[in-house]
């Protein structure tokens, strides 16, 4: 149960998300603040009673420091040099991640899926406008039902409704498009990234059960019939 102040400052995350979706500081509150759900708990035991799943929170498979130099050197079409470039494109560098200190299951959890976010953006084919954003957090439900990522895809369909009418059908489609990818796929939560640099991005594609061309022409029916 939350606190007034704390009450105060996930309202205040949520109204500033809303009106700015690119609000990641708040995003962070959201995080930090929905960890004493109830919800987060239960999420957590889901993953313990999962014999994959739970196998991460034994191995605590962490990225670790992240050359993205060295990583933009490796052959195109792997998932070093697909990340370092997707990277590069955005401005975005790993060591700016925030992370949290602490040894908990909920630790490596928060760390893990933080350090990686980027990394399932390249993966799964989202980008991060906010239609790619609400994709992939749509992905995120699929695999872990976790809390975090339904309390964000509601205040993203709350900042689609007040702001973002006008890009409503590219939001959808990147939603389903997200669900239906993370309930064929198999878990990516838990992956060592470190141990796959190398390895070519399409292959990581096809042993995650990633079919992403299967689920765009899935779709391509009711967005002809949406247009």
């Amino acid at each position: 149960m939350l606190g007034p102040l704390e009450a105060y400052r996930a309202i205040r995350a949520v109204v500033r998300i809303v009106a700015d979706p690119t609000r990641l500081d708040e995003v962070f509150v959201l995080a930090d603040l929905s960890e004493q759900s109830p919800k987060v708990r239960e999420m957590m035991e889901r993953l313990r009673a999962d014999p994959t799943l739970g196998r991460a929170l034994v191995d605590k498979p962490r990225l670790g420091a992240v050359d993205q130099d060295a990583l933009a050197r490796l052959p195109e079409g792997t998932v070093g040099r697909a990340y370092a470039d997707f990277m590069r494109a955005r401005g975005l560098r790993h060591e700016d991640l925030l992370l949290v200190d602490g040894e908990s299951d909920l630790d490596f959890v928060r760390n893990h899926l933080r350090e990686t976010h980027d990394l399932w953006h390249v993966v799964t084919g989202f980008d991060t406008d906010v239609a790619g954003e609400l994709g992939l957090q749509a992905f995120y439900v699929a695999q872990l039902e976790g809390p975090l990522p339904v309390l964000l895809l509601t205040v993203g369909m709350a900042n689609t409704l007040f702001k973002g009418m006008d890009d409503v059908r590219p939001r959808m489609h990147e939603i389903a498009r997200g669900w239906m990818l993370g309930a064929r796929a198999k878990p990516m939560f838990g992956l060592a990234f470190r141990d796959r640099w190398a390895q070519p991005l399409g292959a990581l594609r096809a042993e995650l059960g990633l079919a992403l061309d299967d689920v765009d022409a899935a779709l391509a029916p009711e967005l002809a019939h949406a247009a």
